[in-house]
């Protein structure tokens, strides 16, 4: 992980983030303070830099979300919240992926949908997944799969 840049940039991309929340019909709202404590939590997976994450909106929805998600089923952010938790984290993990697809999908960005595609397949093949969190992911990679499919052929999109 890179140097965590400062709370101002965390803070202006989470107000980025929320909008976007907002202006697609989410109820999650982030904060700066958790999005900050959220990246450095020690993880099985790698994650971006810390500094790339807050440049792109939509993985900052994502961890919005995800972030939420985890709050909801009551755990609290920790060092180890995620390692300790991976079944809960791993469910939080793909609904916060379909509000960040969904989002960039209704912003009109095949090519963020596309480049996070690759990525969706990797995660289909996480071993740590469940069998039942394994299909859902793999029907989330299919429901892309068919939106890209439609939207670079030209052809309408509906959202996914």
């Amino acid at each position: 992980m890179g140097a965590l840049p400062p709370r101002s940039r965390f803070e202006a991309a989470v107000g980025a983030g929320n909008a976007l929340l907002a202006r697609h019909g989410f109820r999650e709202r982030g904060r700066a303070d958790e999005l900050e404590a959220w990246l450095q939590t020690d993880t099985p997976y790698p994650n971006p830099d810390p500094a790339d994450l807050l440049d792109s909106p939509f993985l900052v929805v994502h961890e919005i979300v995800e972030i939420a998600e985890a709050k909801r089923m009551g755990l609290r952010i920790t060092k180890d919240v995620i390692v300790r938790n991976m079944e809960a984290i791993n469910d939080a993990h793909l609904v916060a992926a379909e509000a960040e697809l969904a989002i960039a999908a209704a912003e009109g960005d095949v090519a963020y949908v596309d480049s996070r595609n690759a990525d969706l397949r990797s995660w289909c093949d996480d071993p740590l997944l469940t069998a039942s969190q394994k299909a859902a992911y793999e029907a989330l990679r299919d429901r892309i799969g068919t939106w890209l499919e439609r939207a670079n052929a030209g052809r309408r999109t509906e959202g996914l």
